[in-house]
């Protein structure tokens, strides 16, 4: 268990007695502009590749596991980072690529809860947020703020996404109120606003969303699976209407899916089963081309967002085929599985297969990150067990950059009952689902170091 101190008290509130010695080591502090003069609130327990913590004076620090951040610090990653956040009282954040958190205030006194003050800023991206023991005797001591929208919590466990477009958020555990901005709501408050424009969102409701947009007089709650299922497509001579519901069917889609590429609580408890992956026997790669298109008639694509694909990406189709027939289950900032939807209303996943099946891999992309920049990298073996009967599952991967640089990735952990799986470690992370049959599974996959970062998205299948 990480150590810390009793008490952190937030920037801009007054500090209690300290001796003449002590008040001269903070005003030398102070007066040198550096960070030294806020006492340490959380620090960083996980890092996947590259972030950086913006500091109240504006100076800018690359993050390493262990940091410490302080109140009015920035947290940033980058379109590849992932950074996790042990605080003072046991709470968790999870930062996700390409987002900016920032801690408002953050104090907590055991002997005095009601003391207790939690304030954070998703200033954009996406962040997961399991509450600790700040808030645990008075859940109206916490409050997460956005550009357009605050989040009180009523529970322990959720995920928002903060864009320009709009605010959705999704609960695990427990239950939060949504409310724009407004009468009665300002981002000065504590705890959740109240009133008729504020909604709840419980874990009991299953896969509901809660969105606000700009000018939105209160949240709306919305299924899911609903914001990437739409029957049109893309079309060069369509009106002013069509392009905005097209270009919010693609945010909805992607938000949706990042959302659902997040574990679990009961995931994140298990964590990376790393024994059961070592023991997988990796078969080598004999597809000549791993990188290829994607066929329409598969139960499982990955659809991107941009209109021409990345680099070294052969994969993916654009998100106007993808989304034909099927809805996203998990993404990333730049792709998304879509599965076929479901042939019965109602059921995201009902498989006929038992016992352990392993599977082939059949498509894949990836690429190599360091210092250098961007290569190609190739996978050159990989296994995927499935075990339908434990609800369980386990994959590795071994992978090379054309510089020579060599990668893997040994990941397992927990099936959900909608067929989705997510693993995070210190170093990997994988998100993935299998077709509703059960014959079919696809995964994205991050593994390494800010130095030295593999990463891509895979396809796999049961037959020849």
């Amino acid at each position: 268990m990480d150590s810390y101190p009793a008490q952190s008290m937030p920037h801009g509130q007054p500090s209690p007695r300290r001796s003449p010695l002590a008040a001269l080591l903070v005003a030398v502090a102070a007066a040198l502009g550096g960070p030294a003069c806020a006492e340490k609130v959380a620090q960083v327990s996980l890092l996947i590749g590259a972030a950086e913590v913006v500091h109240a004076d504006g100076s800018r620090t690359a993050l390493a596991r262990g940091a410490p951040i302080r109140v009015g610090d920035r947290v940033e990653t980058g379109a590849n980072g992932h950074v996790h956040l042990r605080f003072v009282d046991d709470g968790a954040v999870s930062v996700r690529p390409d987002s900016i958190l920032e801690v408002q205030a953050y104090r907590y006194d055991a002997a005095s809860p009601q003391r207790n003050e939690v304030r954070l800023k998703l200033v954009r991206g996406t962040g997961r947020s399991l509450s600790g023991a700040a808030t645990e005797v008075d859940k109206a001591r916490f409050r997460l703020n956005t550009p357009i929208a605050a989040i009180g919590v009523r529970g322990t466990d959720f995920v928002v996404q903060a864009a320009p477009s709009a605010v959705r958020a999704t609960v695990a555990d427990g239950a939060i109120v949504v409310a724009p901005y407004g009468e009665g709501c300002s981002a000065g408050g504590l705890g959740p606003c109240e009133g008729v424009d504020a909604r709840e969102l419980s874990a009991g409701m299953g896969r509901i969303m809660a969105v606000v947009r700009p000018g939105d007089q209160g949240a709306r709650l919305v299924r899911a699976s609903d914001l990437a299922i739409i029957q049109t497509a893309f079309v060069d001579d369509r009106d002013a209407g069509a392009r905005e519901r097209d270009e919010q069917a693609l945010s909805g889609a992607r938000a949706s899916g990042m959302l659902a590429a997040e574990p679990t609580a009961a995931q994140q408890q298990r964590g990376n089963d790393r024994a059961a992956a070592e023991m997988l026997t990796l078969a080598a790669v004999n597809v000549p081309d791993l990188n290829r298109p994607t066929s329409l008639s598969s139960q499982l694509v990955w659809g991107r967002w941009a209109i021409l694909p990345g680099f070294n990406d052969e994969l993916t189709m654009p998100f106007a085929l993808a989304r034909l027939g099927r809805h996203v289950t998990v993404a990333d900032q730049d792709t998304g599985l879509f599965r076929s939807d479901p042939k019965v209303a109602g059921e995201l996943f009902q498989p006929t297969a038992s016992g352990q099946v392993e599977f082939r891999l059949t498509r894949a992309s990836a690429s190599y990150e360091s210092a250098g920049g961007l290569e190609v990298a190739t996978v050159r073996a990989g296994n995927l067990t499935v075990d339908f009967d434990r609800r369980s599952f386990a994959t590795a991967l071994d992978l090379r950059a054309m510089s020579g640089a060599e990668g893997r990735l040994r990941m397992a952990g927990d099936l959900r009952s909608d067929g989705l799986f997510a693993v995070i470690d210190e170093n990997q992370r994988v998100a993935g689902a299998l077709s509703t049959d059960g014959k079919e599974a696809g995964y994205l996959f991050v593994t390494g170091s800010a130095g030295s970062l593999f990463s891509g998205r895979t396809l796999w299948g049961t037959g020849p």
